[in-house]
């Protein structure tokens, strides 16, 4: 899950029915078919998107300065809900021109109901050639075309660590699931604590958990089994996806790994959690987080002062030594009419040539050409360079690609259970599997 959708979420999904009709902004229909660009080109092309903050201030800046050159203006509609109102916008006739999809599960159902345009398949050839593996996948639906190419990115894949301690400890940073289980027990039975790990959320309690499991189910079932897990094709029981919740277990559930024991994960806030890792001496040693924890709101003020000097970083260990997939959150760019400037301002968004504000401002291009200078610290252009343009293959957070009532339901729930020890490992994920709708 995404830091910005617990905000808004709650524990469940309004569910607002697309039902069909006549799409309105002029310029052409999307049909969920290719199509050629029609007409003049309209004088302003909306744009609908989810983020806030840096972000949005930087991804203006990029749209503005291509659409002067093209001869259009840009209307900027930013969504409070975003899955509420695109969908209530689409039902009504009148959606943008362009949208910004946190969620590509939200996409490909609108694409089922020939409310959104795929891209042309040069557009997509292009954009592989430079964007990280796996990122056209994420925006296919089950009609295998391409509704929807990524925009910025965060990273979720990272262990976070403080300089100095990490260094007094004499290890290395692990790079194998199996080195970093030895690190865990060498730290821990030297008498020092390991992990913090971070749950609370409020009513959203449990989230962070579910970046875990994802990281892992990464690497037991791969991306291909990755994919099946989240379309629930693959069960929570299956032993792949069970082999992440246990290598968890080992690491949550072990006495001594966890700064204030297994049951304090879930009252422990998920944005001040790895705090400790600056204590003196350290409260604990390594902490996993998206690259949210390393802004404003996140580590404390002193930290991020000195982020470059005080802070590490590194990249969520492989099960194997070079097969090292990401896990990701981010926005795809998907169009609701073939009109001219539409698509050219589409093909943008998701073009190698998008994203130098938005780099500056410290949000990452999926496009492993970027100019990884342009970040604005030592420590995003690591992460950039050899956490994401080195992964073997992306994904995006796969709570959000699950039904609402598993991914923003059970799947935060049930951990939060088998956390407090009021279940067992295989109660929880049976009772997850339960949960999934049944298939229409």
């Amino acid at each position: 899950m995404g830091a910005r959708r617990f905000i808004t979420a709650g524990v469940a999904f309004s569910a607002v029915a697309a039902t069909a009709g006549c799409l309105g902004g002029g310029g052409g229909t999307a049909t969920g078919a290719t199509g050629t660009a029609e007409g003049p080109g309209k004088a302003e092309v909306e744009v609908m998107y989810g983020f806030g903050n840096q972000q949005e201030t930087a991804f203006q800046a990029d749209l503005k300065a291509f659409a002067a050159t093209s001869g259009f203006t840009v209307k900027f509609t930013k969504a409070g809900s975003w899955d509420t109102e695109i969908k209530t916008r689409v039902a009504g006739g009148s959606p943008p021109d362009i949208g910004l999809f946190p969620q590509p599960g939200v996409m490909c159902d609108l694409s089922e109901q020939g409310k959104v345009l795929a891209f042309d398949d040069a557009t997509v050839t292009t954009a592989k050639a430079t964007l990280v593996p796996g990122f056209v996948e994420s925006g296919t639906c089950d009609d295998g075309k391409v509704y929807g190419l990524p925009s910025a990115v965060s990273v979720k894949s990272l262990l976070w660590y403080d300089q100095a301690a990490w260094k007094a400890t004499g290890e290395a940073f692990p790079e194998t699931m199996d080195q970093l289980l030895s690190v865990t027990d060498t730290i821990r039975d030297s008498g020092k604590t390991p992990w913090c790990i971070a749950a609370e959320s409020g009513q959203a309690t449990g989230w962070p958990i579910t970046d875990w499991i994802e990281d892992l189910v990464l690497r037991t079932a791969g991306p291909e089994g990755y994919d099946k897990w989240v379309k629930g094709e693959l069960k929570f029981t299956d032993p792949a996806v069970k082999e992440a919740f246990e290598y968890f277990q080992k690491l949550a559930f072990t006495e001594g790994n966890v700064l204030g024991g297994t049951k304090a994960i879930v009252s422990t806030n998920f944005q001040t959690g790895g705090n400790a890792l600056f204590r003196t001496p350290p409260g604990c040693y390594l902490f996993k987080q998206a690259t949210f924890i390393a802004g404003a709101g996140g580590f404390p003020d002193d930290v991020l002062s000195a982020l470059d000097t005080k802070v590490g970083v590194g990249a969520f260990p492989a099960k194997e030594a070079g097969n090292n997939p990401v896990l990701v959150g981010g926005d795809l760019a998907a169009a609701f009419n073939n009109d001219k400037n539409t698509l050219a301002l589409r093909n943008f968004i998701a073009s190698k040539d998008n994203g130098v504000e938005v780099g500056k401002a410290g949000y990452f291009s999926p496009h492993k050409t970027f100019d990884v200078a342009l970040y604005p610290s030592k420590t995003l252009q690591t992460i950039a360079k050899d956490v994401l343009y080195s992964s073997s293959a992306a994904r995006f957070d796969g709570s959000d690609l699950m039904p609402a009532k598993v991914g923003a339901g059970t799947f935060w729930t049930e951990p939060v259970k088998w956390l407090n020890g009021q279940e067992d490992l295989d109660t929880m994920l049976a009772n997850i599997d339960k949960s999934y709708p049944a298939a229409s």
